[in-house]
Order: structure tokens, then C-alpha cells, then sequence
């Protein structure tokens, strides 16, 4: 098995099938969310600069976007590194992933309990809310679960379509934590219902988390990231946002790998398009070059501090 390595090029290859006849699809995410109205325009127009016919499309998130590249092969996908090459293992050879550096998404947890602070200890009676079953997030979470036996007996989980649905289950009682995996875009709605409910953010780290790695390629790394927007007063009085230690991964595009496809010009339009997803831009319109701020890499002194501090 090939070793999986971050590079601006293919990252896994191996044997697939054709695809079918009809147009390919970039697999995004929510009709409301970022992959969909902010990242996959970008990868569009890239594609159809090289006369590709790739055209955006909804998804169920991460989980669903493999699938469906898994079935058509030509098509491209957008999702979270970790629960790409989670996937990519299972299906050796049978995709290609290359990250443009289009930025991080981070782990997140909020909880209306004040007793907790952090995911260790917690009741397995616990009811916990996730956004749907093939979501990057749910992914994400039964992960950490194969991690954390404490998490694994979590017995009391119910999934909701969206991160706001499940985080607004806990703000109306329903839930007594939700996870969910997403942007550091403060101005987003689930963010602004976490902050209205005065819901608390529980730190998502730990040494297993940070250490986690795929075939050599650690695919988590910890960040200091705002949770809150500073707002105009914040701005005039010099306030700053609150700052939470968290666990982010990179968001990466994937397709079929092309070493499994006819030789000749199928084979050819194939690496084509993966030499071209290697150069998709980061959206930079709106606020999106404050989100990209909003999450910072720690130091190395830093890094050592957190692992002390959640190493259990």
C-alpha cells in the first residue's frame, strides 16, 4: 500500500473502473453551506477553463461525497482530510486527493452543562446530536469514538440534517452535547445560535486526536480558534473575541485515480484534471479572509503545552 503524503499533486493511485456516460458532478455539501456556495464555484471555474463540464452539485457532506466519486470516478469531490483517507484505506487505489491549501475545518463540541469541560468522563446516558449519518462530522466523530473508549460508549446519539439542527437540539433541551465539524466562520448561523443560547464550546483534543496519523501523514493539528465575532463595539473598544483550543483538519479535493483508466485521452483528461484541482484559489470574496484567520497554528513550545494540558 501506498504511503499517504500531503503533496500539491496525486497523493494515492491504483486500479478503478470507467465511468459512466453522463456529465460529471463536483460533489459539495448542504445547499446552504460553504463547500457549496464558496468552494465549488472555485473548482468549477477552474475545470471549465481547461474545457472540462464538471458542474457543482449537493451532497449529504465528506462521507457521501466518497461514495459517490467511488461510483463515478471522473467526477470530483470536496471533504474533511481525515475522513477522506479514512475512506481512501478502505478503497485502496481508487481515488486520488490533492490538497491546494484551501483551508482548515475544525472540530467543535458544545455542551449546555457547565460541568462539562472537556470530552472525558462523560455519561454514557448522555444524549448527543450529529448532523446526518454521511456528514463529514459524523465521520469525524466515529473516529474519535475508535480513539476514546469513554466516547465509544456514547449509546444515546441522534443524528439532525445540519450542524444548526444539532446544535439547536441541545439549546432547546433535546440534546446535552452536540459535535460537529465546520469553517472558524464566526458570522455563520450555527455559530450565532451557539452564542445567542449561551451555549459553552468544549475543547475537542487530545493526545490520541493530535497524534493520529494515516500512513505517515498526521491529518489533525491543533489550533487557537475564535468562536466569537468581535463585532462593531468590540471593535471600537479594542475587545477581543473568545479563543478556544481545538483540533482542525485541511479540506482537500479528490476524484478518481486516473492510473486505472484507459490509456490514451481518457487516462490523459484524467491527470489534466488533477494537475488543475492542485491550483483551485481559496474564495476570497466576503469575510472569507477573516475566517482564514480566525484559526492559528501553534508553536512547537506550544504544541508541547497542549499535550501536557490534554494529554489524557
Amino acid at each position: 500500500m501506498k504511503k499517504i503524503q500531503i503533496v500539491p499533486a496525486l497523493l494515492l493511485a491504483s486500479a478503478l473502473g470507467t465511468s459512466p456516460a453522463f456529465a460529471q458532478y463536483i460533489y459539495a455539501g448542504s445547499a446552504s453551506g460553504s463547500y457549496t456556495n464558496d468552494f465549488c464555484p472555485e473548482v468549477e471555474n477552474k475545470l471549465k477553463g481547461a474545457y472540462f463540464e464538471h458542474r457543482c452539485t449537493t451532497s449529504q457532506g465528506t462521507g457521501d461525497n466518497v461514495d459517490k466519486v467511488l461510483a463515478d470516478p471522473k467526477s470530483v469531490g470536496l471533504g474533511q482530510l481525515d475522513g477522506v483517507a479514512e475512506r481512501m484505506m478502505k478503497a485502496p487505489g481508487k481515488l486520488a486527493m490533492v490538497d491546494p491549501s484551501l483551508g482548515l475545518e475544525c472540530l467543535y463540541a458544545v455542551t449546555s452543562d457547565p460541568k462539562v469541560d472537556r470530552l472525558k468522563g462523560l455519561s454514557p446516558r448522555m444524549p448527543v446530536a450529529l448532523p446526518s449519518e454521511k456528514s463529514g462530522s459524523t465521520s469525524t466523530f466515529r473516529f474519535l469514538q475508535s480513539l476514546d473508549p469513554g466516547l465509544a460508549e456514547l449509546r444515546k446519539i441522534k443524528h439532525y440534517p445540519s450542524a444548526k439542527a444539532a446544535v439547536t437540539a441541545v439549546a432547546n433541551g433535546d440534546a446535552a452535547l452536540a459535535f460537529f465539524v465546520q469553517f472558524p466562520n464566526t458570522k455563520n448561523e450555527v455559530f450565532q445560535t451557539i452564542n445567542d443560547a449561551e451555549l459553552s464550546f468544549v475543547p475537542v483534543i487530545n493526545r490520541a486526536i493530535l497524534r493520529h496519523e494515516i500512513e505517515g501523514t498526521r491529518v489533525y493539528q491543533p489550533q487557537k480558534v475564535v468562536v466569537t465575532p468581535t463585532g462593531l463595539m468590540g471593535k471600537l473598544t479594542g475587545g477581543e473575541p473568545t479563543r478556544i483550543d481545538t483540533t482542525c483538519t485541511p479540506v482537500v479535493l479528490f476524484t478518481g485515480n486516473p492510473m486505472g483508466m484507459a490509456e490514451g485521452n481518457e487516462r490523459d483528461d484524467q491527470q489534466e484534471v488533477l494537475k488543475l484541482l492542485a491550483t483551485v484559489p481559496r474564495p476570497s470574496k466576503g469575510d472569507w479572509s477573516d475566517i482564514f484567520s480566525n484559526a492559528v497554528k501553534y508553536s512547537k513550545d506550544k504544541f508541547d503545552e497542549l499535550m501536557a494540558k490534554y494529554g489524557s
